[in-house]
Formats: C-alpha cells, sequence, structure tokens
C-alpha cells in the first residue's frame, strides 16, 4: 500500500476534488517519492532478505535462496526493492512462496540475474505520515496552480501564510508542511 490513499487524502483534506480523481492525477507516488528524498527515509524494516536474487519478467516474480515465508513476507506486503540493476522500488507482494514471491500485475519487472548483493525489505509506512503526505497531495493539486509567480507571503488580517521558494523549502511546500516530516528524517552523511 501507498504512503497514503485517494480515499484518505479526500477524507483528511478539504480538497477540492473526490478519490478517483485524486488517484488518476498520479500525485500520490510523485508526494510518496519526495518525502523519500526530503526524509532521506524509504521506511523499511528489519522484515528483509539481502543476497542475490534474479527477476523474471514473464512472471513478475523473484526468486532467492532464501526463505521468504520464513522471514514473515506476506501477499499484500509492500516492499522496497534496493541495489537491483533494473528493479529498484517500491513494488506490492501478490504471493508468497518459499524462495520467490510474485509481485502484484500492477508492477513490472526486468529481468536480470543474480549476483548483486540486493536489499528487498518490507515497508512499514508509519500512521502519522499518511495525513502529511495527503496535506502535500491536496497543496499540490488545490495550492500550487493557485498561488500567483512570485508571491512570497500573503496577509489578511490575522490569516497569515508563507510559500515555500525555491531554495527555501524542499519543492516549494510551505515551512510547516515540510516540518511534519522532520521526525521521520536520516540524518545523511557527505
Amino acid at each position: 500500500m501507498a504512503i497514503v490513499t485517494a480515499t484518505q487524502v479526500a477524507a483528511f483534506t478539504d480538497i477540492s476534488t473526490g478519490a478517483t480523481a485524486i488517484a488518476a492525477t498520479g500525485l500520490i507516488p510523485i508526494v510518496q517519492e519526495r518525502i523519500n528524498l526530503i526524509t532521506n527515509n524509504y521506511f523499511t524494516s528489519d522484515m528483509a532478505l539481502q543476497g542475490p536474487f534474479t527477476f523474471a519478467s514473464a512472471s513478475t516474480s523473484i526468486t532467492s535462496g532464501s526463505n521468504f515465508e520464513d522471514k514473515g513476507f506476506l501477499a499484500d506486503d509492500e516492499v522496497y526493492i534496493y541495489n537491483s540493476y533494473r528493479n529498484d522500488g517500491y513494488k506490492t507482494i501478490s504471493s508468497v512462496s518459499a524462495e520467490s514471491i510474485i509481485l502484484s500485475s500492477a508492477d513490472t519487472v526486468i529481468s536480470e540475474p543474480s549476483g548483486r548483493s540486493i536489499l528487498i525489505s518490507v515497508v512499514q509506512w508509519p500512521a502519522s505520515l499518511a495525513y502529511i503526505a495527503a496535506q502535500m497531495v491536496k497543496y499540490d493539486y488545490d495550492d500550487r496552480p493557485a498561488q500567483e509567480a512570485n508571491v512570497k507571503a500573503k496577509s489578511l488580517g490575522p490569516y497569515s501564510v508563507t510559500y515555500g521558494q525555491a531554495g527555501s523549502s524542499p519543492f516549494g511546500y510551505p515551512e510547516e508542511l515540510v516540518a511534519g516530516l522532520a521526525p521521520f528524517t536520516i540524518a545523511r552523511l557527505n
């Protein structure tokens, strides 16, 4: 499951459209990627396997010499794949057997040989992150297009809003929105 669903976006915000239209915009995966980049966090868990894997495009399967079932992988789990040649990213498990997982029909797999040390980890999105992601989707759908060019802030009586500008706030989101991601941020070592 993604960081937030279209139904949650509609429930958590006053967005000007419904869940079906939200899903059709493609904003949820964009916001999810931006949250990953801002926080340097892919929300992986210790429920993981690392080693060589074989990816087969025809069956959308991933095969390992290790046992997926023993590690606790289950159907409908979202996993993050890291360090493959062509299959990095978030995928959803359709079914699990001892030495292989089949991914959902919505996911694609590009055939690649085994040999690299690849990490496949079950993803655990914190529940509180769904609200922030929903606000970011709402901002991208309703608020960002309504902004006037080169306006950094607006005030009307006690109401005031400051817009993120290039270089000041990641991806131009309001500072108060991005500040909610601080507890999930992992320090980067350069």
